[in-house]
């Protein structure tokens, strides 16, 4: 019992350019199905060579596979989830802002993708880290991160 729950809390963790838990950058879709199982939804990208984008909806968890199968994208999107050793998902911008603060996280940019009445949709963006942390109405929802870049165009893979 103990290992089992040790290893569901790694999953929580959120380890930016290398993934969460066992689901590193680079593993291939055979990998994830054989760590969580059947995606709850599964759908291609519009240009059929793009990939595929998978939806675990008992894990709050979304990713995006590249034309090689590979996993590039992780969205999370549950309290449990933590960066850094903290819970950010369901707290507001201020906290969140704090938070980050002392996280390293490099430069960011925080941009409004559309307005509301309570806030709209905005996104808090961490290019050193490749990291977004997306606000609804001033509360902060999911966490989408990706691997590291060498250079514009070379992933740094996990080993």
């Amino acid at each position: 019992m103990e290992v089992v729950k040790s290893k569901l809390m790694d999953m929580k963790n959120i380890n930016k350019g290398v993934g969460l838990g066992s689901l590193k950058f680079g593993i291939y879709t055979t990998d994830v199905e054989e760590e969580l199982g059947n995606p709850s939804e599964a759908e291609k990208n519009e240009d059929e060579d793009e990939g595929e984008n998978w939806h675990y909806d008992d894990y709050d968890m979304s990713m995006s596979f590249d034309e090689d199968s590979r996993l590039v994208t992780i969205a999370v999107s549950d309290e449990s989830y933590l960066l850094e050793g903290v819970s950010l998902i369901g707290k507001d911008v201020e906290f969140v802002e704090e938070q980050v603060k002392s996280m390293n996280l490099g430069e960011s940019f925080h941009e409004e993708m559309s307005e509301g009445e309570d806030g709209g949709i905005s996104v808090l963006g961490f290019e050193d880290s490749s990291m977004n942390l997306w606000f609804e109405d001033g509360v902060l929802t999911e966490i989408q991160f990706w691997p590291l870049f060498k250079d514009e165009d070379t992933i740094v893979w996990p080993s």
